[in-house]
């Protein structure tokens, strides 16, 4: 590749999120005394997703999100929870897990060793994505790490990008940014100038207006570009 800075994502592109929000659920379930089924996971999915949009586009403070999202879905189901009881105990649990996309240790250190400059950037919780560093041991991997709720901005922002190139001293042409989610990770490529990659692991269909430079099906295929 010709790039000498190549900024990851973290969520479902490293981090097996997914996976890590059931495990995370079931013990919820054990805490509050609830049934984890396809069901409620896939309206608190709906749910998370509404508030997580709502961030992106500035409309919604990570603080609020964090409550928000447990504060509909309790309501929803007409649980008796208090819901900044269940964004602790949700965010405590989450950061301990350990599940990662497939071959990720065997890419980040190839590409390390490779020379390549490898930092993160998330709009990810700060302590549940220090906590999943630490407990998958990805950090040393990375320079840096640039989570959104200590710089202030988040992606798609452009501000965000220009904060995350300033501080490596980097040109739009040395980066390339690898994520799997379009609304945030390839569009703000897109609108910062900067060279993307979609980990497309679901096999979802492009939507027109998104333009990423490369789309790749596995993490490992990152290798071949």
């Amino acid at each position: 590749m010709k790039y000498k800075h190549l900024l990851f994502d973290a969520d479902n592109t490293l981090f097996d999120f997914t996976q890590g929000e059931i495990e995370t659920f079931k013990k919820l379930g054990k805490i509050y005394d609830f049934e984890v089924s396809t069901f409620i996971m896939s309206e608190y999915h709906r749910i998370n997703k509404a508030c997580w949009k709502a961030y992106e586009e500035g409309t919604l403070s990570q603080d609020r999100l964090r409550v928000l999202r447990f504060e509909n879905f309790i309501k929803y189901f007409d649980l008796k929870i208090d819901p900044i009881d269940m964004e602790e105990n949700f965010t405590r649990i989450l950061s301990s897990q350990t599940h990662l996309i497939k071959n990720t240790h065997q890419v980040l250190s190839l590409l390390k060793n490779k020379g390549y400059s490898l930092q993160m950037i998330t709009n990810g919780l700060v302590e549940a994505q220090y906590g999943r560093l630490k407990s998958t041991r990805l950090e040393p991997y990375f320079s840096n790490i640039f989570i959104s709720g200590e710089m202030g901005c988040q992606k798609p922002d452009v501000e965000y990008f220009e904060k995350v190139l300033n501080s490596i001293k980097a040109k739009e042409s040395e980066c390339l940014v690898i994520g799997d989610r379009l609304e945030s990770d390839i569009l703000g490529a897109m609108n910062s100038n900067i060279d993307s990659v979609w980990l497309n692991l679901k096999n979802d269909n492009l939507p027109s207006i998104y333009k990423p430079t490369y789309i790749i099906k596995e993490l490992d295929n990152l290798i071949d570009l």
